[in-house]
Formats: C-alpha cells, structure tokens, sequence
C-alpha cells in the first residue's frame, strides 16, 4: 500500500526493514509440515512514531500505550486502537481511569512521550498514515477520569466491508462505527457516524445509585445479559458482509457482549448500515452444579463466568460460522450464523448448542461436554511433555483472539482463502499459536514464550498478546496490551500457498 491519502504530519523516518527468523525456536511438527507456514518477525515494524513539536518548542514523541485491538482493511492498512490517551486525572495524588500502561512518570517528562491519538493507522512499510479519535475524559462528577466520547477501555476493533472502523471497549457499554477519511480530517474531534449502546450504561441488574458514578453498572457482577438496547462491556465485534440468514439483509453486527455479559448479541440493519436492531442473541453464564464456573467443562453454548472476555472475541470464518473465543475456558466455541433469538420474559438468556468446541488443550481433569463434537483436547501433542504440561498448567486465556490464514480479513466470510489455519493469541502464556484447523493440533508458535524462558519485549517476544489480525498478503499483527504495548508484524517465509 503506497497510498498517502491519510498522511499524517510528523511521519518518521523510514528504517531499512529486516525479517529474520528467531534463532532456537524449533517447529512443532503436525504430520502436514509440506503444507504449514512458517512466518519470520519483521523488526523493523512499524517505523518510529510520529513526534510533534509541542508548544514548549520540544517534539513529543507518540506512545500507544496498552495496544489493545488491530485490524486491517481494504487496503491492507492496519488500524489500532490503544489506551495510550486513557491517562486519566489525579485526584488527592490518585491516578484515576489510567488505561494507558503508565504513560506518566518518565514517559512524561520534559521532551518525553506524549499519547498518540486513541486510533492510529499504518501502512504496509509501518508509516503512520492517520491519527485519530476523540481522546476527552470526563473531568467532573461521579464520573470522573473516563471517557467521555469513545469506548472507555480501548479494546477491539474491526473494518467491515464498507470500510467503516467499528471499535468497542470493556469499561462501558457502547461499540461505535467510524467513517475513517471523514474522522481523519476531525482528528481529536473525530465523530462516530452510529452506536450501539449508550455510553456509560451497561445491561445490568444492579443500576447504580442516583448520583454514583454510572459507567459502574458495567460489570460482570451484574450481568443481566437480557437487553436489547444495552450493552455490557462489549471487546469485539464482526460484520457480516452476506444476507443475514435471519432478516436477508446485508451487515448485521456480531457483537462479543462477554466482560459484563456472556452472550453474543446481533444487530441487524435495513438501511444499508444507517441504523442497527437487535434481533437475536444466544449464550449465558456457565453453572456447573449451579455454581457460576470457569471449566472446559462447561456446558456448550454457555460461557465463562469471570475473569474477562466471556465472550472475548467473535470472528466470522468464510466457512459460514461464527467463532466465539471463550476465554476463561480456553476454548473457540463454533456457531452458525443464524443462531439464538430473542430474549423475551419466558425465555430471557436464549442459548444455541454451537457446532463444534474446540479446545486450545485439555486442562487436566476437566472432562468436556460430550453432547457437541469437541477437538483440540491434544492439541499439544507436538510438544514436549514439560513443555505441555507448562502451557496447560494456565488454565485460561488459551483463547484470547482468532483470526484465519490465509484471509483477506474485510471481507470477512467472503474472504475467497481456504482459510486452513487458526491463529490463536494466548494471552496467560504469551504467545501466538499457529493451529490447524481441521485438526484443532498445535503445530507451530509466531514466539517462544511459553515454550521456552521468555524475555517478552525482544522482536518476536509478546508481553500480553492481546488480538490478532490477518491481512491479504498473509501478515500476521499481533497487538500487546498491559506492559507490551506494542504491535508487530510476522510475514510469511515459506509455504505452499504461494505466500
């Protein structure tokens, strides 16, 4: 992508890309090693960030901070949404709303960083190409120090098939729609164009007290998991670029309402994507002798109860299903697309019995449903013993994100690729597994840790792998979130699809 239309001022430098291979990590074989690829980390990815001269007369550097989301559009362009502006306000020396990783301290100082815009875009070199997003944070009342526009806890974004940049967070209850030229030029005044959800109002069965801080009715304690207008601290979202199986119209929104909710809840449109309606939703807390439970074994359709992310990702495959990550379990549950209905008095948390689950390993003595098919039990078969039983012995987070290779990922289900492998951040053991998805089997990893002792910030290394996305040309970006803070790119070394 040599395109400059989203150029923004203060660009940096160009440094000479370098890919190479991570010395010492050895290939997980499958039995299919003709056909796996292989992909090398490409350090020189992305180039400097821009660094502004502020009014003291000094350039201020850019820092993302928690990079928490990633995704890619038709251009081959990958957007972030970060938490690097989710500083927060001090009150009585207390930091409040801090999103951001910590930009303060020495990140702040005289000539220091200075948060980016909460979205930024790069290039396929790693220019930064456009900047922007509304980064004011309520300054007064029971609210105060979270934002006061944009998702509160940047999380997930995704570009749908209109080009529109949709972006969630799971610290409120809304996920917005961007037009991305149009917001480039607002920058810090950039607007969204629809929303689903009201800002700092969750679907909740504890609403706060008159005069509390509302965003605190967000929260898994209280899920409701029942509303058709509210949202409960959604980290994800797809659109469908097909006719919904439901309605026959084009762009229904697949919503992960997983870390106050557990559900996946879909919003059609009739207007071509002016407005969205709910019509259906399917999923609820998983009980397991009646107690709220985190366990593979749990029962299909339902999803963890606590620990964030439940659903934490849902990502539509060109196979006509919908992928739900549900990652206190450490498992991908398979749904069609028309599943669920409508939550009604008789029935208020409608569940769908999904395809398939598979599991990213099989935690020990955990025995899995047995009334859907269920693979991936050894998924770390290629893997040493001691190696396995140090990935298992984490018992969540295996399921952090998804996304398919080969894909072209704005297109979504018409994505014209085989689609053959899952790409799998495993946020607990901080790496990227690179899995087959006929098999559910391991067969590779994109770093080493939780393979071998990890440093976690060297180039190939991830300190909280949080998502991942997959563009046309076979790269994989990988954005980390808490102490990375930082995306990277894996390009395609070797393999038999052309790539």
């Amino acid at each position: 992508m040599k395109s400059r239309k989203y150029v923004y001022i203060g660009a940096a430098a160009v440094v000479a890309a370098i890919a190479f291979v991570i010395p010492g990590v050895k290939s997980l074989a499958d039995g299919n090693s003709s056909r796996n690829p292989i992909f090398a980390v490409d350090p020189s990815w992305p180039q400097p960030l821009p660094a502004p001269v502020g009014t003291d007369g000094v350039a201020h550097t850019w820092v993302q901070g928690e990079v928490a989301g990633n995704c890619i559009d038709q251009r081959d362009n990958v957007y972030t949404f970060n938490r690097g502006w989710e500083v927060g306000v001090t009150i009585n020396g207390v930091l409040q709303g801090n999103e951001s990783g910590a930009i303060n301290g020495n990140d702040a100082t005289a000539g220091g960083a200075i948060p980016s815009p909460p979205v930024v875009a790069f290039d396929t070199d790693g220019n930064v190409v456009a900047g922007w997003g509304n980064p004011t944070l309520i300054q007064t009342g029971a609210d105060y120090g979270y934002a006061a526009y944009m998702p509160h806890g940047a999380h997930g974004c995704y570009v749908d098939y209109q080009g529109y940049v949709w972006v969630g967070g799971n610290g409120d209850g809304i996920v917005q729609k961007y037009n991305p030229a149009t917001a480039n030029v607002q920058g810090a005044t950039a607007m969204y164009v629809t929303q689903i959800g009201t800002k700092g109002e969750c679907d909740t069965t504890t609403p706060p007290a008159p005069g509390a801080n509302p965003f605190t009715s967000c929260s898994e304690t209280t899920d409701a998991n029942t509303s058709h207008t509210l949202l409960n601290e959604p980290p994800d979202m797809a659109v469908d670029p097909l006719p919904d199986p439901v309605t026959g119209t084009r762009g229904s929104v697949y919503i992960a309402d997983g870390y106050g909710n557990h559900r996946i809840v879909v919003y059609t449109t009739a207007d071509g994507g002016q407005t969205y309606t709910y019509n259906r939703q399917w999923g609820t807390t998983c009980m397991i002798n009646g107690v709220p439970s985190n366990s593979q074994a749990c029962p299909a359709g339902t999803f963890g109860a606590t620990g964030g992310g439940h659903p934490h990702c849902t990502v539509l495959g060109n196979d006509g299903n919908v992928y739900a990550c549900d990652r206190p379990n450490s498992r991908i549950q398979v749904f069609d697309r028309s599943c669920g209905g409508l939550s009604t008095a008789d029935n208020p948390q409608p569940l769908c019995l999904p395809k398939k689950i598979i599991n990213i390993g099989l935690n020990a003595g955990q025995t899995p449903p047995s009334n859907v098919p269920v693979v991936g039990n050894n998924a770390f078969q290629s893997v040493t013993p001691e190696n396995a039983a140090a990935i298992l012995g984490s018992l969540t987070t295996r399921a952090s994100d998804i996304d398919f290779w080969p894909n072209v990922d704005y297109l979504a289900t018409k994505s014209p690729t085989s689609q053959n492998v899952i790409v799998d951040v495993d946020l607990n053991n901080d790496n990227v597994w690179l899995i087959d998805k006929a098999t559910a089997t391991v067969f590779d990893a994109l770093g080493v840790c939780g393979i071998i002792p990890c440093p976690g910030h060297n180039a190939g290394h991830f300190a909280y792998s949080h998502t991942a996305a997959v563009d046309s040309k076979g790269n994989i970006y990988v954005a980390e979130t808490i102490t990375g803070r930082r995306i990277q790119k894996f390009v395609p070394a070797k393999s038999s699809h052309g790539y």
